[in-house]
């Protein structure tokens, strides 16, 4: 079953029989599937107080970790809802302080290490990883004085579909240039048009790469938000920022600029 025939078998059935199809048929779907019908779910006003309240049940299942939505949802009339949203950020919380303890203690770890070619290796074997706080650990490894490492970074993170964009939020506002920079361009590799509110943070910097990597970030996510945020950069004063944000607009809009 795919996310069409999921939406369309669940739409015509009444209440009870709609939280036994999720129970059922949920698991059928892709994790991406999965958050997109469940979220469809739950933001459905006119649906049952008990079928939003399992649709948030699920929802937590999943990769599916924006603060904010279950934050929403404590203000829902319907206390099913309201009881849903709140297990779902206790569980989050805690998660959360589950994985920033591990991915603080294997961090402090790969500090000991001082030589390059090791602590690449060690990179490379966690990234293979798949838990919650690997991303958090190869974003902390980013202030590595090592292009090999950083570029190995980079690129593992941009493979990361489903990357949770929240932890950008704390490292692109107090990390050195370089490693805004990189996150940056794991930005432009996501494509994600999530990433632009954390895209713009950088612009009340200096630096001129920082700049320069937020204009080709932009370039790669593309629509109109980029766009209008391109045209901010296309005025900046430096000459490498300005033509960055203007090579970047041609790619969004198809400008040319003489």
């Amino acid at each position: 079953m795919d996310f069409q025939k999921f939406s369309e078998q669940i739409r015509p059935l009444p209440p009870r029989k709609k939280i036994e199809f999720i129970q059922n048929n949920i698991h059928c779907l892709s994790e991406e599937e999965k958050i997109s019908s469940l979220l469809s779910i739950v933001k459905e006003k006119k649906s049952s107080p008990a079928v939003r309240a399992t649709a948030l049940k699920f929802l937590r299942q999943t990769s599916y970790h924006d603060f904010k939505t279950y934050q929403e949802f404590l203000k829902d009339r319907y206390q099913p809802v309201v009881r849903a949203s709140k297990k779902a950020l206790r569980d989050l919380e805690a998660q959360e302080e589950k994985n920033n303890n591990i991915s603080k203690a294997v961090w402090s770890k790969i500090e000991l290490v001082k030589e390059r070619k090791k602590r690449l290796k060690i990179i490379k074997a966690i990234a293979r990883i798949d838990a919650p706080w690997v991303p958090e650990v190869l974003l902390n490894a980013l202030e590595i004085h090592c292009e090999e490492i950083r570029d190995f970074i980079i690129q593992e993170l941009g493979k990361r579909k489903d990357l949770n964009l929240e932890i950008f939020h704390q490292k692109i506002k107090a990390s050195p240039w370089y490693v805004k920079s990189a996150i940056l361009e794991v930005m432009g590799t996501l494509k994600n048009p999530g990433a632009i509110k954390y895209i713009e943070a950088v612009f009340s910097e200096h630096n001129v790469e920082v700049l320069r990597s937020a204009a080709l970030a932009l370039g790669e996510i593309g629509g109109r938000e980029a766009l209008a945020l391109l045209v901010r950069l296309s005025k900046d004063k430096n000459h490498y920022v300005k033509t960055s944000a203007e090579e970047a607009l041609s790619k969004v809009s198809q400008l040319k600029f003489s």
